[in-house]
């Protein structure tokens, strides 16, 4: 994905506690500054651009980003999420390192503590370092961070975290971890022989039977406001790697995709913003609240919007104005989300708020907005709906999820609402002839014949068999 818009927006910003410029890429220099963003609020490091912001760019850019990703990684302890991203800007390639603030600090690098003031990049001192070690143990009492009363390890899905250290081992290559238990002894999701609550979201089998809250539920509404009735009603409640597989896939199947033909070409559409709604179900995981046993997770589909809403209302510091731009990502579950981002379930550390703007505007949906109330964040992506069971009548009922809707360039809104009826009768009736088709969605002979030409013309349907004989069926490669 093209992240310059990432770019563009710090770039408007002036160096700060959060952000720095480096025209050249000196490991060193870079490394005590990443350090001291971890310690501090975190933050963003741009290679290749001047303090004035001249835009110089970085030589042999691939091979400077790759030994720096690696260095960073090795050389700062404890171990942090760390993302080092290659951009393409304004014909540049220049480096993005992004860092959270840490939950494990002090951090180090050459066994000095390094912080932020303002724009400038410091050496702890005692009072700067007292207060590191406070934070540290206020964190492990945070609640991803307690035992788990009778949990075990053979509670786990050891297969989900296989695929967690085998990513992690090649996120930092020299790991060198015994076992799964090894592993997750040295992620701190062990403690004293214990499972942590975090373990247990991340990992278990059935994560709901320790922590009832961690459930999510999804509904789909036929009107546009909750009630009595639904369409659809399911409760995910596995671990979170599955939970977002589960529930991805679920959003597939219920706006589908389509079919675009422009021309001679055919390429296949999502009807909805993938990376927009995976990006906001992962800061609801990530960022909602489990401590309460009235916490919550509810997606909700409604015929004009679809919601994503978390108990947990935005961290102290964190306005709704912040999530239109570059901001500091105050994790509330900062285990939870190192794990997410070693699976790459999450890409860029945070910029989630931007990308799903950015990708709602790339492929023309309406941009999210987020409301703030009563410590529960709701993310809203209007017009991204399923349609009423009112705008369903007239539609064969023998259509299925199986076959695609089709857009086809240069056609009106109507005749393509007609070609897709066309398009999904002979998919889900294969072998009929124009009259039968006509009969099945309910249209005269000679406008079903010209909407047959128009798939035809585009390759979506062929004729198979003799005159008599034969029949129109969808082409095998669609």
């Amino acid at each position: 994905m093209d992240n310059s818009f990432i770019i563009d927006n710090l770039l408007q910003q002036q160096e700060s506690v959060r952000l720095e410029f480096k025209e050249k890429p000196n490991k060193a220099m870079i490394a005590r500054v990443i350090t001291s963003f971890i310690n501090t609020q975190g933050g963003d490091l741009i290679i290749g651009i001047k303090d004035d912001k001249t835009i110089n760019g970085v030589e042999n850019a691939e091979k400077v980003h790759n030994d720096i990703k690696k260095f960073l990684i090795e050389e700062i302890k404890p171990n942090a999420p760390i993302s080092v991203q290659l951009i393409q800007y304004k014909r540049k390639e220049i480096i993005l390192i992004s860092v959270w603030e840490g939950a494990k600090k002090p951090y180090q690098y050459k066994g000095k503590i390094f912080t932020r003031e303002n724009d400038v990049t410091k050496i702890s001192n005692q009072e700067n370092l007292n207060y590191l070690i406070k934070e540290r143990k206020e964190a492990d009492f945070h609640w991803e961070r307690r035992t788990v009363l009778g949990a075990k390890i053979s509670d786990l899905d050891i297969s989900e975290i296989e695929k967690t250290k085998n990513e992690y081992e090649l996120y930092k290559q020299r790991s060198g971890f015994e076992d799964v238990e090894d592993f997750l002894i040295q992620m701190g999701l062990i403690k004293n022989g214990n499972l942590t609550n975090a373990c247990v979201v991340l990992f278990a089998k059935n994560p709901a039977r320790y922590i009832p809250q961690s459930r999510i539920r999804l509904t789909v509404y036929p009107s546009n406001k909750t009630g009595d009735k639904f369409i659809n009603d399911r409760i995910f409640d596995n671990n979170l790697f599955k939970n977002i597989t589960d529930i991805l896939n679920f959003i597939d199947i219920t706006f589908g995709r389509s079919i675009v033909v422009e021309g001679v070409l055919r390429k296949e559409k999502y009807n909805y913003p993938i990376l927009a709604l995976r990006e906001g179900l992962l800061n609801a995981m990530v960022h909602r609240d489990y401590n309460s046993v009235n916490g919550f997770l509810q997606i909700s589909i409604f015929n004009n919007r679809t919601e994503i809403s978390n108990y947990g209302g935005l961290p102290e510091g964190i306005t709704i104005r912040d999530l239109k731009t570059e901001h500091n990502s105050i994790l509330r579950n900062s285990d939870i989300a190192q794990m997410c981002f070693i699976r790459k379930y999450i890409e860029m550390l945070g910029s989630g708020t931007l990308r799903m703007i950015d990708d709602c505007k790339r492929n023309g949906f309406n941009s999210p907005y987020w409301v703030d109330k009563e410590d529960i964040t709701t993310v809203t992506f209007p017009k991204l709906a399923i349609k009423s069971e009112e705008d369903n009548e007239g539609v064969n009922e023998g259509v299925n999820e199986g076959v695609k809707s089709i857009v086809v360039e240069g056609e009106s809104e109507g005749v393509n609402e007609e070609l897709n009826i066309l398009f999904k009768a002979v998919g889900n009736n294969p072998g009929l002839k124009a009259p039968a088709i006509a009969n099945l969605i309910d249209k005269s002979l000679s406008s079903t014949e010209r909407y047959i030409r128009k798939l035809k013309n585009v390759g979506m349907i062929e004729y198979r068999g003799v005159s008599k004989k034969g029949g129109y069926y969808v082409v095998k490669s669609i």
